[in-house]
């Protein structure tokens, strides 16, 4: 990881000046440590080491390296002296490298920081990398403790995790991921030209179900026959139709000298008849429909969106493959509905006609304690 750390001293121990080790003078005092006045006399008072953090621009801040400066309140028992001034530090910066690559970046538990992070000395964090998180829960970067008068100078990337699409066993989309998330404190973020905060987009919602079908008939036909008697179907079908086939009974006529003269003919017709059965067909189910787009993040950079397609509706059929679906009953259930769109960065999933919901987007900036400037639509993508 490439982290320089930068100090605005250390003073009066041989190196940055005022490097005097001895002889410290109250004006030197003045002109390193109260720069917004830095003319006029001061006053010990002024120069014991601020503790307070409601203080956002302490003259003497507290801090690791200015641990030997009495504190104010001062204590009883303790004395200020100006050779407690040996080695005191202004501020304190860390700056990144725009090669730095970090998933579910912890700024928090940074060795760099001295455990300065919590401590009323303006800190400056500029940041240059990229930082990413494929998972919704868990910020492209984090700040997980109370942080005081701290800036993030941001010229490098942060992406949240993008929402999942919902399914049929979980309606709903999931939400993005943060880009960033910060505890509390004082947090100043100023966020560069080429700066991206962008949270992870929301998951869409999964398709509604296609509408009802409704059942129909179906029917099977049977032929039966008599020579001279009565068409009777089986009980329970109907006779539908009825028609004459060919001759089924023949008589034999002689006639002239001796009966010599011989024929057949016919003295009967056979009666044919159409018996139909009938019972319903099958109900068509309702079919559901498809999942959910999966929202924009770290983890679906330039993926699709879109949500599937549902599933494709069902006609009316026969349980009984000896039997034929009567043309024009019963209605073929709908289609299933397209699965909602996944959220662009920052973006909410879009809602179906199913009963969950479209994944809320994450925040850009997530958390308390912080202020905002340089933000705009390519800045920053999601909620802050």
């Amino acid at each position: 990881m490439g982290l320089t750390i930068t100090k605005s001293g250390p003073y009066f121990n041989g190196t940055n000046a005022p490097s005097n080790t001895t002889n410290m003078k109250f004006s030197q005092l003045r002109d390193t440590f109260r720069l917004n006045n830095a003319s006029g006399a001061i006053s010990a008072s002024e120069l014991l080491r601020d503790i307070d953090t409601n203080i956002a621009d302490p003259i003497v801040p507290d801090a690791t390296e200015n641990v030997a400066i009495a504190a104010n309140p001062i204590a009883s028992a303790s004395d200020w002296k100006v050779s407690q001034f040996q080695g005191a530090i202004k501020f304190y910066d860390v700056n990144q490298d725009a090669s730095d690559t970090n998933a579910n970046f912890n700024i928090s538990t940074l060795a760099e920081w001295n455990n300065n992070l919590g401590k009323t000395i303006k800190k400056k964090f500029t940041l240059r990398g990229t930082h990413t998180s494929t998972n919704t829960g868990d910020a492209a970067a984090k700040i997980l403790t109370a942080a005081w008068n701290l800036t993030l100078e941001i010229h490098g990337n942060f992406y949240g995790a993008g929402g999942v699409g919902g399914t049929s066993s979980s309606l709903s989309g999931t939400n993005g991921g943060n880009a960033i998330s910060i505890n509390s404190g004082r947090v100043y973020v100023d966020i560069q030209s080429n700066g991206r905060i962008w949270a992870g987009g929301g998951g869409g919602e999964f398709g509604a179900d296609g509408s009802s079908g409704s059942a129909g008939t179906c029917f099977k036909d049977t032929t039966i026959s008599t020579c001279g008697g009565s068409l009777n179907c089986p009980s329970g079908q109907t006779l539908t139709s009825t028609w004459t086939g060919g001759c089924c009974q023949t008589a034999r006529y002689c006639s002239g000298p001796w009966q010599s003269f011989c024929h057949n003919y016919c003295v009967r017709n056979l009666s044919l008849g159409n018996c139909r059965e009938t019972t319903g067909s099958l109900t068509p189910a309702s079919v559901q429909g498809g999942n959910g787009g999966a929202g924009r993040g770290f983890n679906n950079f330039s993926g699709s969106l879109t949500g599937s397609g549902g599933a494709s509706g069902i006609c009316p059929s026969c349980a009984d493959s000896s039997f034929t679906l009567l043309a024009g009953t019963g209605t073929c259930s709908g289609d299933g509905g397209t699965g909602g769109t996944g959220g662009d960065w920052g973006q909410n999933g879009s809602n179906t006609g199913a009963s969950g919901s479209g994944g809320l987007s994450g925040n850009a900036i997530a958390g308390s304690g912080f202020t905002v400037v340089g933000n705009n639509t390519n800045t920053v993508k999601g909620a802050i």
